[in-house]
């Protein structure tokens, strides 16, 4: 087994375990939400830019869609065929679930992300990639080779992620520490490895299996895009802290880069 796909199967299991935690914290909030006809999760800044995208009828891949909600707001704001893929076990089944009840014509596909089925290569018109997904990845140049497949000739990447820069500061759990203070390197090329859990949602820590997050810098992600054949066309930076890790930042200020919106087409 190559490490990559060791570090992808370990957070596998690890996200399996952290989905009963997360809906447990979040399931009846998003049965409630998703039962008023046509409500979206998706909200400034991104908002505007996903409509510049005209996605009405638009063949949409959502790579590492989790729960789908993000996915089933792009279908609900009239998107065309809407797949989204995930690695958990888990996550999938319950955005299926989610989606049947309510009537919302999504597909998920569970899948290592590395290893998403040639069926689905030059298919889609949008990838769209949201919160905590590249820090899973340990191979950023061929995760990008393979977004870049699912892509048609026209197609386009939207990510709408969190910073690298709020990876050096400290998160919101940590007590008695400057939040502003840097306190890990921009430039780490080891995996963090943690057995404390994955629940951001309800907050709560437990033993867990072990799981591996990566630290990509900004030209890593630009240069993967680049090097498999697309072009970047729009980039913006946000004091918002969409990972829930860094709010104290975005409190007491000063504004610092905390999340990003990038935009690339295929050349």
């Amino acid at each position: 087994m190559s490490d990559s796909k060791k570090f992808t199967q370990a957070n596998r299991e690890a996200w399996n375990e952290a989905m009963p935690h997360h809906q447990k914290a979040n399931a009846d909030k998003w049965d409630k939400a998703f039962a008023a006809p046509g409500f979206s999760v998706i909200n400034e800044p991104e908002l505007s830019l996903i409509k510049s995208l005209n996605i009405e009828g638009q063949k949409i891949a959502h790579v590492c869609c989790n729960n789908g909600v993000e996915l089933m707001s792009l279908k609900n704001m009239g998107a065309g065929e809407c797949v989204g893929f995930d690695i958990s076990d888990a996550a999938i089944q319950e955005a299926r679930e989610r989606a049947n009840r309510f009537g919302i014509a999504c597909e998920f596909v569970q899948s290592d992300i590395y290893d998403i089925p040639e069926q689905y290569q030059g298919e889609f018109d949008i990838v769209y990639i949201s919160i905590g997904c590249l820090g899973w990845m340990p191979a950023i140049q061929r995760f990008f080779g393979k977004v870049a497949s699912l892509l048609n000739e026209s197609g386009e990447l939207f990510i709408y992620e969190s910073h690298p820069f709020s990876e050096m500061l400290p998160s919101d759990d940590l007590e008695n520490v400057d939040p502003l203070k840097i306190i890990e390197p921009y430039f780490k090329r080891d995996p963090y490895i943690d057995n404390d859990g994955i629940d951001y949602v309800g907050k709560t820590t437990y033993d867990s299996k072990t799981m591996y997050w990566f630290v990509w810098t900004l030209s890593d992600i630009l240069m993967g895009i680049i090097d498999n054949g697309m072009k970047v066309r729009h980039f913006s930076e946000y004091p918002d802290d969409i990972s829930t890790l860094h709010g104290k930042n975005q409190e007491i200020g000063p504004d610092i880069p905390l999340s990003y919106i990038l935009i690339a087409e295929k050349e």
